[in-house]
């Protein structure tokens, strides 16, 4: 019983993993509103998959997607990680957008140069 804790802890740290996060500006704008505005976007990588997250006009959005089943996997958004459905993502000119499949998200931004 005494060894449990040990073993645990000494497993903790070679099964987590950390996301390289890099912070950018951009415009962002949710389909139905079809107004820009200026956004922070947050992109994160880690060995099992990435992530985006946009926060503009007091809004949230979370794009996951895992690299664990190759070139196939799909992306889920949704504004946390509990509530992100399978989605879509397409390219509306220079904009990269997610549409949720069964949901009514419909987001896009655009990183500034």
């Amino acid at each position: 019983m005494k060894w449990i804790l040990p073993i645990a802890l000494i497993l903790l740290p070679t099964s987590s993993f950390a996301y390289k996060i890099t912070d950018y500006s951009g415009k962002c704008f949710v389909l139905d509103e079809k107004k820009a505005q200026g956004c922070s976007i947050q992109k994160g990588v880690s060995s099992g998959g990435g992530f985006i997250y946009l926060e503009f006009d007091k809004k949230e959005f979370l794009i996951e997607q895992s690299t664990t089943c190759g070139q196939s996997c799909q992306p889920y958004l949704g504004t946390t990680p509990e509530n992100a459905l399978l989605s879509k993502k397409y390219k509306k000119g220079q904009w990269d957008c997610y549409k949720q499949v069964q949901g009514s998200m419909n987001v896009c931004y655009m990183i500034s140069k």
